[in-house]
Order: structure tokens, then C-alpha cells, then sequence
């Protein structure tokens, strides 16, 4: 008796492994994606999504599809569904038989209920899905998802060179953002979704990276608490609080930008990499969307347009352009901010309406709730990443050595006995250490 409950178990474990492996293999995944896809009206009368081919990744754990897909609709209309693609492929759970479960086997009275509870073990899925067009549609179904924990340290900041900021990983993997390709960027997603993190690690990788070479004009309209450990730091031009600030520090930029155009127009330039010019100055602005709420309609104006302008002819004058909120709506981006954005990370957000302002499509509101750093970084097509958490006990050992003596220019106008230098800047003013 016990022979045969035995051999029947392992036959059923064998059964089981075997058919969980074709599970995995894809077998129906490429059926469920043409039936989700009918199901939401992606189609044309009888014209239906088609399978071209399928490959399986055993080292990558997922498996690719390359469908074509019918006349009169596009790669977008197929990227608004990601949600109900996601949702179709993981709509139930699985039973999943390990094998070596049978090896663990106790011979005792309880015998029976062990091997029910083998047989029996279920796992809900979490298959997760990539989406890119190359003339067809192609969608990597993994079976594991990405990691939920991935910390910012020396192993991960020697990734990154030159003017390259850490993105995160894929599923597959690590990616970085280079500002020297892809000037201005645009951050966006809810508070305590990773919008922020993500600033002060950008900040902090150029700093240790470029400590020579980076400059930064930091608005932070929300008190100035997100940049507050960056103040004193060398590399640190200004840092703006509100609008009357904000207003002086971006007029300080406009000014200097059309002073470097004349002067590259007059020497023959094209842009900074001809002009043989190392220095980048990085603008960065922190919660964008309170620059709706300044008191004065003309402030709104004003600052709305030099924004613009550093988008629109600072990248080839050396500036480069991090624009982040958490409210992305229409009348928040300056038109030439949006226009001349050349890559986006968002995080998740409230709504579709918000995620089309950002993405020019929906998905960000179908990002998992309650996990910071997952988001969708977008360029030349869209991947779901998850960045990096810096903590601030290792931002401040990379500042350590980055970090001059400064005091507010109202505070004084003489420090250790001499005269303070005017450096234009109204908000920290940078003092010589005796």
C-alpha cells in the first residue's frame, strides 16, 4: 500500500513538474495574448493578432513572441492595454510539484497529507511582460519579476561613467541615462514613489563622477528640504525655496545662456562638444507643478518661459534640464520643456490622464502600489525599471569631501575677518575658508 501511494505520488510529481515546465514554456501564454487582445478590440473584423514566432530564454527565464498585428492599428493601441495583457497572463494560480519535495517525505502517520500537500501546492502567478515594435510586436513574458530591493553602492556607481546616471534594472538589465545623448529629462510620480530618491541620486552620481566639470542650480518648491544636504557643496551654484528665488536664479541662467550663444556664434561653434567646453550645468527642479501656484499670473509666466528656453537651446550650450513633479497635468510642463524632452522616468501616478501627460500614454497608474522605484523609463521605447534607493548616510560620505564653507549672503557681508565676494547669487554665496 505504501509502495503503491508512493509510486503514485511520484508519478503525479513527475506529471505535475512535467506539465508546469510546458506551462513555462509558453504553450498557451501566446494563445491567452491573442484572446486578451480580441477580448479588448484590438482587431479588425477578422484580421486578429497572428504568432510569427516564439523563443524561449531559459538563461533569461522568459520567453519571447513576435506577433504581427493587423492592418490599421499601431504599437500604442497594444501599449495602452500593458494592464489587461499583465493581468490576463497571471488570472490564476498554478500548481507547482517539486520533486525534491518527495525526498523529504516523513514515513509516519502523516504520510498521506505530505504527499497531498506536494501535489496539491499552488503559487499565484507573477508573470511580468516587456512590450517593443520592429515592424511587429514583440513581448517578453518572464517568469520571474524584477527585484523589489535594489540599493545604490560603490558596486553599482562604478556602472556609471562619464555623464551617465543610474536608471536601474530591467529584467534583463542595467540601465543608465546619459546626459550627454539625452539632455533634459523629465521625473514624475506620486509622493513616496521614488520621484525624490532619485533626484539626490542623480545629483550625487554627477558630483562623485564630474567634480570637476558639474555645476547645479537646485529649485526644490517645497521648502528646500529634498536639496538641503547638497547646499554646501562646491559644486552647488544656488538653491531656490520659492518663487522670488526661483525667478532670480533661472534669470541668472537665461542671461548666461544668451551671453554663450553669442559668444559660440562669434568663435563659429556649433555647441558645446566643438566648443571643446568640459562644464555642464544641471537645472533641477523639484515639484515643477508649484510653479502654477505662484501668487503673480506674470511670476507663472515668466518662469514657465525660461524654463522653456533652457530647454530649447541650452542642451547644445552645455545646460541640461531635470524638470520632476509629482501633479503632471497639461498647464503644469512648459510647452518647450515637453517638446524638447528626451527622456522620461515615471514612477506610478493617480490616473491614465496624468500618465498621458508624461508618457503620451497610459500605464503609469497600472504601476504596483505600495512599491517605490518601480516606474517606466521611457527613450526610444518604454521600459519598466526599478531605481535604485540611496540611502543618506551614503550620499553624505560621497559629499564628504565636496563640501565648502558657505553662509547665506543676508546672514553676513564679512567671514573670518574679510570681506564676503559678490557672486550674483542671492540665496548662498560661497565663503573662502582662512
Amino acid at each position: 500500500m505504501l509502495f503503491e501511494i508512493l509510486s503514485t505520488g511520484s508519478m503525479l510529481g513527475v506529471l505535475g513538474a512535467s506539465y508546469y515546465y510546458k506551462k513555462n514554456m509558453g504553450d498557451d501564454d501566446a494563445e491567452k495574448i491573442i484572446k486578451i487582445a480580441e477580448n479588448c478590440g484590438l482587431h479588425k473584423k477578422d484580421d486578429k493578432m497572428r504568432l510569427h514566432r516564439r523563443h524561449h530564454n531559459k538563461a533569461g527565464k522568459f520567453t519571447e513572441y513576435i506577433f504581427k498585428i493587423p492592418l490599421g492599428l499601431e504599437f500604442q493601441d497594444f501599449l495602452n492595454k500593458y494592464g489587461k495583457f499583465k493581468d490576463g497572463l497571471n488570472n490564476r494560480s498554478e500548481r507547482r510539484i517539486n520533486l525534491q519535495d518527495f525526498k523529504s517525505l516523513k514515513f509516519d502517520a502523516t504520510l498521506l497529507d505530505q504527499i497531498r500537500a506536494i501535489i496539491n501546492n499552488r503559487v499565484q502567478l507573477s508573470k511580468e511582460i516587456e512590450m517593443e515594435y520592429d515592424g511587429m510586436i514583440i513581448m517578453r513574458v518572464f517568469e520571474e519579476g524584477l527585484t523589489n530591493d535594489l540599493l545604490y553602492n560603490d558596486e553599482l556607481l562604478v556602472k556609471v561613467k562619464g555623464w551617465q546616471v543610474p536608471i536601474g534594472v530591467t529584467y534583463k538589465d542595467f540601465v543608465t541615462h546619459d546626459f550627454e545623448k539625452l539632455q533634459m529629462l523629465v521625473v514624475a510620480g506620486m509622493t513616496r514613489y521614488g520621484k525624490t530618491v532619485f533626484l539626490k541620486n542623480a545629483i550625487t552620481t554627477l558630483i562623485n563622477n564630474q567634480p570637476d566639470n558639474v555645476k547645479f542650480t537646485l529649485i526644490d518648491l517645497k521648502g528646500g528640504l529634498a536639496f538641503s544636504r547638497f547646499m554646501a557643496c562646491k559644486q552647488v551654484q544656488t538653491v531656490a525655496k520659492n518663487a522670488e528665488e526661483t525667478l532670480e536664479a533661472l534669470e541668472v541662467i537665461h542671461t548666461d545662456l544668451l551671453k554663450r550663444q553669442a559668444h559660440f556664434l562669434s568663435n563659429g561653434w556649433e555647441d558645446i562638444g566643438e566648443a571643446g567646453l568640459k562644464e555642464r550645468h544641471f537645472v533641477v527642479v523639484d515639484e515643477g507643478a508649484e510653479i502654477a501656484g505662484f501668487e503673480e499670473k506674470e511670476d507663472r509666466d515668466r518662469a514657465m518661459y525660461l524654463l522653456g528656453e533652457i530647454a530649447r537651446i541650452g542642451a547644445g550650450l552645455g545646460y541640461r534640464l531635470i524638470f520632476a513633479t509629482q501633479y503632471p497635468t497639461a498647464d503644469v510642463f512648459p510647452r518647450q520643456v515637453k517638446a524638447n524632452t528626451s527622456g522620461a522616468l515615471c514612477f506610478k501616478l493617480k490616473n491614465s490622464t496624468q500618465s498621458m501627460v508624461v508618457l503620451d500614454r497610459g500605464g503609469a497608474e497600472s504601476l504596483p502600489t505600495g512599491l517605490p522605484g518601480r516606474g517606466i523609463y521611457q527613450t526610444d521605447c518604454d521600459r519598466i525599471v526599478q531605481t535604485p534607493f540611496i540611502t543618506n548616510k551614503f550620499i553624505d560620505i560621497k559629499l564628504k569631501q565636496h563640501i565648502v564653507i558657505k553662509a547665506r549672503k543676508e546672514d553676513a557681508s564679512v567671514s573670518h575677518g574679510k570681506e564676503t565676494p559678490k557672486t550674483g547669487g542671492k540665496y548662498f554665496t560661497k565663503f573662502e575658508e582662512t
